[in-house]
């Protein structure tokens, strides 16, 4: 099926227009709406045309623009991790994924916002939706960029919900891949059991086109059946996403999907306090000769973190670690091989104003036990998107893709 990528790609293959033409095509999105949304750290242009044009040119991404959060190392651009400490510093070498790309032919248009070394402190970035409102975080620029047209793809990365969450505040589709199947080598850590590398597109099918240049080969099928969980618990979540939950799974019913109802796995209640101890200790460990050099200067968030993940033991550790693995094996099981999960990608719609990114308790338990996991657009309350959030086991990622395109055609009705 044709999506704006695959139509992009094929455009670009067969000569009907150029990678220059794309890119200029961008850059003039960009010019328009980036005063107002703020998506992209500041670059110059003209290096940007010419990436475009020197652009591998047989690859099956040749020519696609894709943004990097500025957690991605880039040798052709700073990575400066969305902090004014770090401002100018340049690595040697692209991050693995951002050469993966490279190699199939697509560029780096340039970098997009994070918040400060992706956790809470927030990045300039404001919603394509309303400007008053966050567009999430911590993959901020990303997922803003690709909602305001001005890029086909952008990276991104999760340690809890920094994804997914995005995705269903601007509108686009997000993808969190199953553990360990992207590399991270490149990017900047928080928590190495828990980051995650991931990918922004507009639609599905444009997901699956990426998808399937990266990670090409096998046989996807669609998932036999749907399970709707109350996770997390529903009197968390806005009424507008409950309604709006209740309307999609209608309309998968409609169009002859299986849906059942479940509690979900019981050992998914003892997942957030885990999360909470293993991230901060991990982070402790990641950020804290820095932390000890700059202090607030890094975040106050990210200092509050550090400070945190010191006051945790080994044992404690060990513990959310131990939580963790269970909770992984324990949905394996209960979902099987031919289930995904539905769930609210988000609480509700974006909040008003930018101090805070949003809640990641949708995410965090999928992230947490390494599940695939895609959020989709499935409306709006006002102005504002909200998200459908998938899952599926560890591994499951052909899988997911394929059933999420249904969805996505199911939920277009």
């Amino acid at each position: 099926m044709d999506t704006p990528l695959r139509v992009l790609a094929k455009d670009l293959a067969e000569g009907r227009t150029t990678a220059r033409e794309v890119a200029e095509s961008c850059l003039a999105q960009l010019k328009a709406r980036e005063q107002d949304i703020e998506a992209w750290v500041p670059f110059d242009h003209s290096p940007a045309l010419a990436r475009a044009e020197s652009c591998l040119a047989d690859g099956p991404l040749s020519g696609i623009p894709f943004g990097a959060k500025d957690i991605y190392d880039t040798a052709e651009l700073p990575t400066e991790w969305g902090s004014e400490v770090y401002r100018g510093r340049q690595p040697e070498h692209d991050a693995a994924l951002v050469a993966e790309l490279k190699q199939l032919g697509a560029y780096v248009l340039a970098k997009t916002e994070t918040t400060a070394f992706a956790f809470y402190d927030p990045a300039p970035t404001r919603n394509p939706h309303n400007l008053g409102h966050t567009p999430g975080g911590s993959s901020s620029g990303s997922a803003a960029a690709v909602s305001a047209g001005m890029v086909p793809l952008a990276l991104g990365s999760q340690t809890q919900g920094s994804v997914l969450r995005p995705a269903s505040f601007c509108g686009v589709v997000g993808f969190k891949p199953s553990r360990g199947v992207l590399p991270v080598e490149g990017m900047l850590p928080c928590s190495p059991t828990l980051d995650t590398a991931g990918l922004f597109t507009e639609t599905v099918g444009d997901m699956r086109f990426v998808w399937e240049a990266l990670r090409p080969g096998g046989n996807p099928y669609e998932a036999l059946r749907f399970v709707v969980i109350g996770w997390p618990p529903h009197k968390r979540i806005s009424v507008g996403m409950e309604k709006r939950l209740r309307s999609s799974v209608k309309k998968l019913e409609d169009a002859g999907l299986k849906v059942l109802e479940a509690s979900g796995p019981p050992s998914f209640k003892a997942l957030p306090p885990a999360i909470a101890a293993v991230m901060a200790y991990e982070a402790a460990q990641t950020h804290g000769e820095r932390y000890d050099e700059y202090g607030e200067r890094l975040g106050v968030k990210l200092a509050g973190l550090v400070e945190m993940g010191r006051s945790v033991s080994d044992a404690a550790y060990a513990e959310g670690l131990a939580v963790m693995q269970a909770a992984e094996q324990e949905f394996a099981a209960w979902a099987r091989e031919d289930t995904v999960v539905i769930t609210p990608a988000a609480l509700g719609p974006a909040p008003k104003g930018l101090e805070s990114t949003g809640d990641p308790a949708c995410n965090a338990p999928w992230t947490a036990i390494g599940a695939a996991a895609i959020s989709i657009p499935c409306g709006t309350v006002g102005r504002m998107p909200l998200g459908l959030q998938l899952t599926a086991p560890a591994g499951g990622d052909a899988m997911l893709l394929r059933t999420a395109e249904t969805v996505e055609q199911a939920l277009s009705v």
